[in-house]
């Protein structure tokens, strides 16, 4: 079939699995995915040798998405604290084109730097020098291209960078820069692999990054590489990682069909899509729109496009409910997306990037509220970063309209992915979380009485639980609709 496509996600959270799996579903996709129990966690990678049989298994002639971390590493996180040496790792990449000749296309990570001392996702280390590294490698970056603030002389920048070296212990730097050293000729090889074809489609995805960093010097190094190969139509270095194979599931989708929709471009204020969010380094309409390049997606204006893509920025700084940071209002905002969607009664989806992780409440109850027509709405997001928020609200709309225009969508499966982000993002991460309950379910329910019937919300039974036994994420599944 056409429209069968198999995934290798980065790990067994919903984000990973069961997201594309809610998207694939109300498309009409046929997503072959692996057992989720073979998956990687946060303690323990993915099993290579089940991973490797799963891509042998599959039929050639169906395109499969894969999470290079997970075909390497084992995972996401197993990818920024494996110990596995150089020739292990060409070895295992060697063995990619041997175990499949199906046509694919692949996503790997950038390894991030985490501005923590919280060793949960990182090397041991991290939680007595985790922040000493970051400044390090932020600093190591600035002296490098001479940047510095007004304050601070370029002899005080080279200071301050030596500084932060002495503190971290010798052994400690050289291992964290001998990891970063493997990991970026993990990438430099799926790069040369271009030239023997070995992906249709290649992202370099920069996870939880920031305006300065060895991540950054990585990646500006991989797009020159890209430029001087000539590679810029096969492969891209974008900001995010979660929502990556979300954006990869409709572009094949797109690819399987041969039809896409032209869409055009709606934000809250001009000068917030100019502002770069937390955890990124390009600002918030230049990550939409390499979103939308990767899809070879037409940008037109609001009277000739397909579907609206409206973006719900910051005014000054972004938002950020883990961290509790609150620099503004958004009511203004609010008050305009709404004016514009009554006025343009036409299909749209809504990126919520007012906030880092989390909605903005202002916005959900606004809409809530509203008399907007909620059969327009075409997708929604509000969760972690700018990237991962904007790209499962494109994947979302995109894929029902192509859905829709090959007779393929269902719509009660589409409510159910639109609660769950509606519930995870908002009523979870904007609300619930805050209040540490020890029981969600009843928290959870508080929150969407105050929703009025949201497409039916209250008839739902629903279960949450901690995927990973942390609060970082929640799993939301649904069972029949009560009668």
């Amino acid at each position: 079939m056409k429209n069968k496509i198999a995934l290798l996600p980065l790990d067994n959270r919903p984000v990973s699995c069961l997201l594309p799996k809610q998207i694939a579903e109300f498309s009409g996709i046929d997503l072959v995915l692996p057992e989720r129990q073979y998956l990687g966690n946060l303690k323990q990678g993915a099993n290579l040798d089940y991973i490797d049989d799963w891509i042998k298994a599959l039929n050639k002639d169906n395109l499969l998405i894969l999470a290079l971390d997970t075909f390497m590493y084992g995972g996401l996180v197993q990818s920024r604290k494996h110990s596995i040496d150089s020739d292990k790792l060409k070895e295992r990449a060697n063995k990619l084109s041997k175990i499949s000749s199906s046509p694919k296309y692949g996503f790997s990570t950038i390894l991030r730097i985490a501005d923590s001392n919280i060793n949960e996702e990182e090397h041991e280390y991290w939680d007595k020098h985790g922040k000493d590294l970051f400044k390090w490698s932020e600093l190591m970056h600035k002296v490098g291209r001479g940047v510095r603030s007004r304050e601070t002389s370029h002899s005080e920048l080279i200071e301050n960078w030596y500084q932060a070296t002495q503190k971290i212990p010798p052994s400690i730097l050289a291992h964290y820069k001998n990891h970063r050293d493997k990991n970026f000729a993990v990438n430099s090889y799926w790069l040369d692999s271009l030239h023997s074809h070995l992906f249709q489609y290649l992202i370099f995805a920069c996870d939880d990054s920031s305006r300065y960093g060895m991540n950054v010097v990585e990646a500006e190094y991989l797009k020159k590489l890209i430029q001087n190969h000539r590679f810029s139509y096969l492969t891209k270095v974008i900001t995010g990682t979660d929502e990556v194979s979300l954006i990869l599931l409709a572009k094949a989708f797109i690819a399987a069909m041969n039809i896409a929709p032209s869409v055009s471009l709606f934000f809250t204020d001009e000068k917030g899509k100019e502002i770069i969010g937390k955890y990124e380094t390009n600002s918030i309409c230049s990550v939409v729109q390499d979103q939308l390049n990767i899809l070879n997606i037409v940008v037109k204006d609001i009277q000739s496009s397909d579907l609206i893509i409206c973006v719900h920025v910051p005014t000054l700084h972004q938002n950020d409910h883990i961290f509790d940071v609150n620099t503004g209002g958004t009511k203004e905002s609010v008050n305009k997306l709404l004016e514009f969607l009554n006025k343009n009664q036409k299909p749209f989806v809504v990126a919520d990037v007012a906030y880092a992780n989390g909605s903005d409440p202002v916005l959900i109850k606004t809409l809530a509220h509203s008399n907007i027509n909620w059969d327009l709405c075409y997708g929604y997001a509000g969760w972690n970063t700018t990237s991962n928020t904007s790209g499962t609200a494109l994947a979302m709309g995109i894929c029902r309209w192509v859905a829709e225009k090959n007779r393929t969508f269902k719509m009660e499966l589409f409510k159910e992915a639109l609660m769950t982000r509606i519930l995870d993002d908002y009523a979870y991460q904007a609300v619930v979380r805050k209040t540490q309950s020890n029981n969600i379910a009843d928290e959870m329910k508080k929150v969407a009485q105050n929703l009025p019937k949201l497409y039916d919300i209250e008839s739902r039974e629903i279960n949450y639980s901690y995927p990973w036994n942390r609060t970082f994420e929640i799993e939301i599944s649904f069972k029949k609709a009560v009668k």
